[in-house]
């Protein structure tokens, strides 16, 4: 990490520090055995959704948690004074980070920090709304700038962390985010739970809480349970790409790579999370029509093709797509891009010739991945291209073979540089895996 990311970690925490100094410490003394012994409760069921939280996938080598523990540090702001929210949220983040995860301390500031910020701030925001009473209408919107605050304040100070330690814009950061951050959506069709947890503390009193455990508890199996479920597809289509690309050691990893940078190129373009997840999942499947024996002779030949051979080889696209049509499991979106990833903007390609904004998007980005990751890869007839030259290739294509706005928006988001300067390129007589985009 570099010095300006440690940083911007010193300031949020330093922020974080003067929030708590600066709110008034006596609603934490009043609140006495009675909601003291509450907040804990809040603090402990935080504590355990943290220690439970899933990881998933969010790119190749690289995964995300995704926990609940946010729901009871928010109904802990509607029902408590904001310094008791923020105390718990300190406690909460400070022994997950130190205790439960990995002790990364930089990592630990900075998460318990901006959490503390974000919940500190969604109370203040509460408070301003005039707290209003049960039952009444004005909680729920009063609720509801409690939950875009703090979800809005999270956001951009995560944006500001990455932009300052990926050396890239806030704007396109935050961007990026907002329009393929799942997470937030999800937090936010969830948050009205954490409203319900505060009204049945308000009614039962810590009995009310327990009475909400065993629900999240069964969201969080239910969702544990599709991860893995996805995960294990993800794993079975990936020995299935690496059994392909065996046949032929210079595009060993090729599918692994593509997918990377094509995931990379749909969060340039600021495609919704869905959509990303898609493109990676069809980039990485591109080439699974080349499973069929007939193709595994042509594929090692050494010289150029016959016409005839040629045509064999193009019918991979909707071989691959006839398979994956097979699979239940595998999305339609997923299929038509594995099925017109050879298709040019100009209309000249293969299977159906299609041309333009008429080609699926996923397929136009995947068309570019494929052919950067032949231009950034050696071959036994030439070196891999310099990023300039690559650069220059990809202009001169821009139109005819690739999608110009795509182009446009990957050089100036500096996508080539960032490819080549985290890829080991294959040399003529080895077999080393390609080192993957962050």
């Amino acid at each position: 990490m570099n010095r300006q990311a440690y940083t911007y970690v010193v300031v949020v925490s330093a922020a974080a520090i003067a929030l708590v100094l600066l709110l008034p410490w006596d609603g934490l003394y009043a609140l006495g055995l009675h909601h003291g012994l509450g907040l804990a409760m809040f603090t402990a069921v935080a504590v355990l959704s943290e220690g439970l939280a899933v990881d998933f996938s969010v790119a190749q080598n690289r995964t995300a948690k995704s926990s609940i523990g946010f729901l009871p540090l928010f109904a802990s702001a509607i029902i408590f004074p904001p310094i008791a929210a923020v105390a718990a949220t300190l406690l909460v983040h400070g022994f997950t980070e130190l205790v439960l995860r990995e002790r990364v301390y930089w990592r630990a500031a900075f998460n318990t920090a901006q959490h503390s910020i974000s919940i500190g701030l969604g109370a203040l925001v509460y408070d301003l709304a005039g707290r209003p009473p049960w039952g009444s209408l004005a909680i729920v919107v009063a609720f509801c700038g409690l939950a875009l605050t703090a979800f809005l304040v999270n956001s951009l100070l995560v944006s500001g962390f990455y932009a300052v330690r990926q050396k890239q814009s806030f704007f396109h950061i935050t961007r990026k985010i907002f329009a393929g951050g799942g997470g937030i959506h999800y937090g936010l069709l969830a948050s009205p739970i954490a409203l319900v947890a505060a009204i049945l503390y308000d009614s039962f009193y810590i009995g009310g809480l327990l009475m909400l455990i065993l629900p999240l508890m069964l969201i969080r199996y239910s969702y544990l349970s599709k991860v893995q479920l996805q995960q294990a597809n993800r794993d079975l289509l990936r020995a299935l790409v690496k059994a392909i690309e065996t046949r032929d050691p210079y595009t060993s990893g090729h599918s692994l790579r593509v997918s990377s940078l094509a995931r990379a190129i749909a969060e340039d373009l600021g495609l919704p999370r869905k959509k990303v997840e898609q493109v990676e999942t069809a980039a990485l499947l591109h080439d699974i029509g080349k499973i069929d024996m007939v193709y595994a002779p042509l594929i090692r030949k050494p010289g150029e093709l016959t016409p005839e051979e040629r045509a064999v080889i193009q019918s991979h696209a909707t071989r691959g797509a006839e398979l994956l049509r097979s699979l239940s499991s595998v999305d339609e979106e997923v299929i038509r891009a594995v099925r017109h990833h050879h298709e040019r903007y100009d209309g000249s390609g293969y299977p159906d010739g299609l041309a333009g904004k008429a080609i699926p998007i996923a397929a136009r980005i995947i068309m570019l991945s494929d052919a950067i990751d032949a231009m950034l890869s050696n071959r036994p007839y030439r070196r891999a291209l310099t990023i300039e030259q690559a650069r220059l290739e990809l202009l001169r294509c821009s139109g005819t073979q690739f999608d110009p706005d795509i182009v446009e928006a990957i050089l100036k988001s500096n996508t080539l540089e960032r490819v080549g300067a985290s890829r080991i390129p294959l040399d003529d007589t080895s077999n080393v895996p390609s080192a993957q985009l962050a």
